[in-house]
C-alpha cells in the first residue's frame, strides 16, 4: 500500500495549503474528530447525566422550596386578609345597625348579651349620644340654609 494513498483527497490538498502541517496532521485531526464524534455518543451523555443531575436536582430542590415558602406565605397573607375582613364586616354590621348583628351581639337573651349591652352603655353611651346630637345639628343647619336660600328666590 502506497502512504499516499492512505490520506483522503481533501487531506491531501489541505497538505499542499499549508505544507507546515502536512498531510499527517490532517489525518490525524480527522481522527480524533471521529473518535470523538464517537465517545460523545457513548459517553458524553453518560458523563453529562452524572454532572448535570446531581445539579439540576439541587436547583429543582431549591426551586420548588421557594415556590413552596412563596404560596405558604401568600396563602397565610390571605387567610389573616379574610380573617380581619371578616371581623370588620362583622363591626360595621355592628354599629350600622343590621338587625343580625345586633340580634347576635346585643339583643343576645343570655348572659353574653347583657355584658355586650353594659360595655357599649359603660364605654359609649355619652360620646354616641353626644355625636348623634352633633349629627342632628348639622343636619338642622344645613336644612335652615337650604330654607334661607329658596326663601331668597
Amino acid at each position: 500500500m502506497n502512504a499516499a494513498n492512505t490520506y483522503t483527497v481533501e487531506q491531501t490538498e489541505n497538505a499542499e495549503a499549508h505544507p507546515a502541517l502536512g498531510a499527517e496532521y490532517f489525518a490525524a485531526h480527522s481522527f480524533a474528530e471521529r473518535f470523538m464524534a464517537h465517545w460523545q455518543e457513548e459517553h458524553a451523555e453518560k458523563l453529562a447525566s452524572e454532572i448535570m443531575n446531581p445539579v439540576l436536582d439541587a436547583v429543582q430542590d431549591r426551586v420548588w422550596d421557594a415556590f413552596r415558602d412563596y404560596l405558604l406565605s401568600d396563602t397565610e397573607s390571605n387567610i389573616a386578609s379574610e380573617m380581619r375582613d371578616m371581623v370588620e364586616k362583622s363591626v360595621r354590621a355592628l354599629l350600622g345597625g343590621e338587625k343580625w348583628a345586633n340580634v347576635k351581639y346585643i339583643e343576645y337573651p343570655y348572659r353574653e348579651g347583657q355584658k355586650v349591652r353594659e360595655a357599649l352603655a359603660k364605654l359609649h353611651s355619652d360620646p354616641i349620644k353626644d355625636g348623634r346630637i352633633a349629627d342632628l345639628e348639622k343636619e338642622i343647619e344645613r336644612l335652615q340654609e337650604q330654607l334661607r336660600w329658596a326663601n331668597r328666590a
